[in-house]
């Protein structure tokens, strides 16, 4: 019946379809012969979108018309399935097509995601969502097109890692528990935002983001910092999250260690804005941290550092007052210092604390949460 109805369009040119089933999915047939109607009339934005819940329960191969993968007019494609898979033939080629977006998209086997990057010459907007049960173990992204990139693999079970080799890449998102050791180098990268959600990330991965000027990154270690150079990097945001008893491994240490957090900014010689923030699970009331006195100061605290903000802060354990404490009395050109207590509990103490706290730009702005006002150095 839909596909009656779209012949009613005499439109010589469809500029969007979006087909999405409401019903037990039992037969491709009808999606094949809208997809095939919407090509013939030149078709610019498709999204084909089938929600899980009404998917068969066995996987089974979705037969797309000939026509859809030699689409010489499609610019954003939208595919939504998880038990559907793919197979993407030889020839496939989208000459135009600039936007696509893989959600949850099981393919044949493991090539077929990559004839179909590489037959998509002026892509520049690729995001994937993996699905738990899909059979790629290596997802290979090469296209030299590309200039934004977002990839979630939400999967912790299994054994999985991303191939990222786009040098032309200037927006990345990635979450992931699998492995990012084979991130090729991406000199033109602006923003970055990594979840990298692993016990004890080697600094593998985060040798490849050495380019990039806006850093974001969800980590549950920080010793992967040590020895990476970031001479363009002038924001960054660290969350820290602490794993839980099932994600510890052997050799790993409960706390977490702020000294490598040094180094990283003695490697960022620019740095601007430095955001520090946290969160544990359940059953813990506090991230565990270890810091000893520096006998250094990193050039960007004495020459650039202009905004400096700590959330969560628990005002009760030495080793992190005296990080913020160290970050306070050397950021010479400091304009805003924001520091928010993690609790209500001793909040006045804790903020009569953190104002007491020596800091060596007298111009600075000190913010807190008791009452959000902004306190004159």
């Amino acid at each position: 019946m839909i596909d009656k109805s779209l012949q009613l369009h005499k439109a010589p040119v469809l500029q969007s379809l979006r087909i999405q089933a409401e019903r037990q999915f039992t037969d491709d047939a009808d999606v094949g012969k809208c997809v095939s109607y919407a090509v013939d009339h030149n078709v610019r934005e498709l999204a084909l979108i089938i929600p899980s819940l009404i998917l068969p329960t066995q996987p089974k191969i979705l037969l797309l018309p000939s026509n859809f993968y030699t689409s010489k007019t499609l610019v954003n494609l939208t595919l939504s399935f998880s038990a559907l898979v793919i197979d993407v033939p030889s020839l496939a080629c989208f000459p135009l097509l600039q936007t696509l977006a893989l959600l949850k998209v099981v393919f044949k086997d493991e090539s077929s995601h990559v004839r179909l990057l590489a037959n998509c010459p002026a892509l520049s907007y690729l995001r994937v969502n993996r699905y738990f049960g899909d059979n790629v173990k290596t997802f290979i992204v090469k296209v030299p097109s590309l200039k934004s990139f977002t990839y979630t693999q939400n999967d912790r079970r299994a054994s999985r890692s991303l191939v990222l080799d786009s040098p032309g890449l200037r927006h990345l998102i990635i979450f992931d528990y699998g492995d990012l050791g084979s991130i090729q180098n991406m000199p033109h990268l602006e923003t970055a935002y990594v979840g990298h959600l692993v016990p004890q990330p080697n600094d593998k991965f985060l040798r490849s983001f050495s380019s990039v000027g806006n850093l974001y990154l969800r980590l549950m270690d920080v010793a992967c910092f040590s020895a990476i150079n970031f001479p363009r990097l002038m924001k960054f945001k660290l969350h820290l999250l602490k794993p839980s008893s099932s994600e510890f491994v052997p050799g790993y240490s409960e706390y977490c260690s702020l000294e490598p957090l040094i180094f990283f900014l003695h490697n960022s010689p620019i740095l601007k804005v430095l955001t520090i923030s946290y969160d544990v699970g359940p059953d813990f009331e506090d991230l565990p941290l270890s810091w000893n006195q520096q006998s250094s100061v990193p050039g960007c605290l004495l020459s650039h550092l202009e905004i400096f903000v700590w959330d969560k802060f628990g005002g009760r354990r030495r080793q992190e007052r005296e990080c913020v404490a160290y970050i306070f009395a050397n950021s010479k050109c400091l304009k805003t210092a924001t520091v928010l207590p993690r609790c209500s509990y001793r909040l006045e103490e804790i903020v009569e604390d953190i104002k007491s706290m020596y800091r060596v730009s007298a111009s600075s702005q000190l913010i807190t949460h008791s009452d959000s006002t902004i306190l004159e150095g």
